[in-house]
């Protein structure tokens, strides 16, 4: 009997590994036509635009940093309003919650306009919802959406993990937005409320770059690659998706409604006070903006999207080995805003060999209390004393600390803050803005993309103002006690972590991460000592 019953449980299981194997089978054997940027675009408003901020030399490139949420919104918006014959856009996050519905809407209005529409996002946060959304916009005959790297199964997508973990491990995570062939927006934000400034909870620090000239040109060859690789798959071709031309009329009422309703809320009350809308509505920049704009030589940097496969760096491009390459060069400082810093024992081996050949290396990361992502965290923290100890300098970013604008916000005054740029600064000379984490995901995993931009001007301004002027404000310096230390608050012991808050001049110590409690502190040990370094 005994027999008969294990050899019924082993013929249940051999049934449950074959009917999850046949369930999680992408689609084959479909024609997945190409498309490519539009190059026809001279004639555009935004066209002309470029050209009056195009500098002479026609290799160069004009950029603006974009260091709030609001003022990225608004830009995004406006090269919405604008757009005459193409939009690109490449994410891998996209909530349907405020930002997300109102940038779904100005990509559904430009395409009623005749404006060619490309949607190429990662599946892997996508939600039922946001889901419904793109298969109601890809009905529309100039909308056209394509996931990276799908998940077979939609509704248990833990069949995918257990039949294909190696392959729904890697994600696509860069960042961009094309219009026209003019104008591109490239950085760290996804599409979502705590982006955007837009969240009553979270508020993410972040940095994007408005730019034109020849990285337009060459951000869209990224795109292409990624549109048109083999890990990317149409909408259309899901037997799941049974949406029809009636749900995209449901979806722009819907859109219309959603907008409308929306008119005269806080967020956009805080756009109109924003410093963009105003100088959109004045038709020039004020004094602090234009200290924004800069010109010069770029290199569009990214992973070849055959790593989504499984490709090694032995095979293809990894991004990671062409800002190596830049880092080679360095003689004076390498400055580093990484909100998940998991340099591993390979990077910590490799930033204290820095320091030890008279570099500076100072770091600006998270800190256990303003960090959404603990387990990344935990990655960080194993490896905190070793990088003290071999002289790289390091900062974590205050909770809740306000800037200018966020203190003029209507909303969102309890909002805690999370570093989410991803920017690395050479000898300020050169500097990296993307979404490439200094982490192990982003070197060895997950697709990513960014620029380095050549231009000394502009990565001094981004160094010096966070790391000369503001870093003593917005984070805690940690640091290795060199004598013990006892305050009416704390007392640390020579060699000891600890951590410095400066507030109008004042410093206070803290022998524990700051802002923390117990189990948080607990959760960070915990993953801390798990062997899973490789995949933060």
């Amino acid at each position: 009997m005994r027999q008969i019953k294990r050899s019924c449980e082993i013929f249940g299981l051999i049934a449950l590994i074959l009917f999850l194997l046949s369930c999680a089978q992408l689609p084959a054997n479909f024609k997945m036509n190409p498309s490519y940027v539009l190059q026809d675009t001279d004639d555009t408003i935004l066209a002309k635009q470029a050209r009056e901020n195009s500098v002479d030399n026609k290799h160069l490139s004009s950029m603006y940093l974009i260091g709030n949420g609001i003022d990225a919104f608004v830009v995004r918006a406006s090269l919405l309003a604008m757009a005459e014959k193409s939009i690109d856009v490449q994410y891998y996050i996209w909530r349907s919650d405020l930002i997300g519905k109102l940038i779904f809407d100005g990509l559904l209005k430009a395409a009623d306009r005749g404006v060619r529409v490309r949607i190429l996002i990662d599946d892997m946060p996508i939600d039922k919802e946001t889901e419904s959304i793109l298969y109601a916009l890809d009905q529309h005959e100039n909308i056209e959406v394509r996931l990276f790297n799908p998940f077979a199964t939609r509704g248990f997508r833990l069949v995918d993990y257990i039949t294909s973990p190696a392959r729904i491990n890697r994600r696509m995570h860069n960042k961009s937005f094309t219009v026209d062939n003019q104008f591109t927006v490239i950085g760290g934000r996804n599409i979502g409320n705590e982006y955007f400034s837009a969240d009553d909870v979270s508020d993410f620090v972040d940095l994007d770059v408005l730019a034109s000239g020849v990285i337009v040109g060459d951000v869209g060859k990224q795109f292409d690659a990624y549109w048109n690789s083999q890990v990317v798959y149409p909408v259309s071709v899901f037997d799941h998706n049974q949406a029809t031309t009636e749900d995209l009329l449901l979806l722009r009422t819907d859109l219309n409604e959603f907008s409308r309703s929306n008119k005269n809320s806080q967020y956009h009350l805080d756009v109109k006070d924003s410093e963009m809308y105003q100088s959109i509505v004045r038709g020039s920049l004020d004094k602090d903006q234009k200290s924004r704009v800069f010109s010069g030589t770029v290199k569009v940097v990214y992973d070849d999207p055959k790593k989504g496969l499984g490709k090694t760096e032995n095979d293809i491009v990894y991004l990671k080995n062409m800002v190596l390459s830049y880092v080679g060069d360095i003689n004076k400082s390498f400055e580093i805003i990484s909100p998940y810093f998991v340099p591993g024992s390979r990077g910590v081996e490799f930033l204290t060999g820095l320091v030890k050949k008279g570099v500076k290396v100072r770091v600006v990361t998270n800190s256990l209390s303003s960090s959404d992502v603990l387990i990344a965290q935990s990655g960080y923290s194993r490896r905190r004393y070793e990088l003290l100890e071999g002289g790289v300098e390091l900062y974590e970013l205050k909770t809740r600390f306000k800037t200018k604008l966020s203190k003029s916000l209507r909303r969102g005054d309890k909002a805690k803050s999370a570093l989410h740029a991803k920017t690395y600064i050479f000898d300020r000379q050169q500097v990296f803005i993307g979404s490439f984490n200094f982490d192990q995901r982003s070197a060895n995993i997950n697709a990513e993309v960014g620029v380095v931009f050549d231009v000394p001007e502009m990565a001094e301004s981004i160094a010096s103002f966070l790391f000369d002027k503001a870093v003593e404000d917005i984070a805690y310096q940690v640091k290795i006690a060199d004598r013990d230390i006892v305050t009416a608050d704390t007392e640390i012991e020579k060699g000891e972590v600890y951590w410095i808050e400066t507030n109008n001049n004042k410093q206070s110590y803290y022998d524990k991460e700051p802002k923390t409690g117990f189990w948080r502190r607990f959760g960070q040990g915990f993953f801390s000592i798990m062997p899973i370094e490789s995949q933060l």
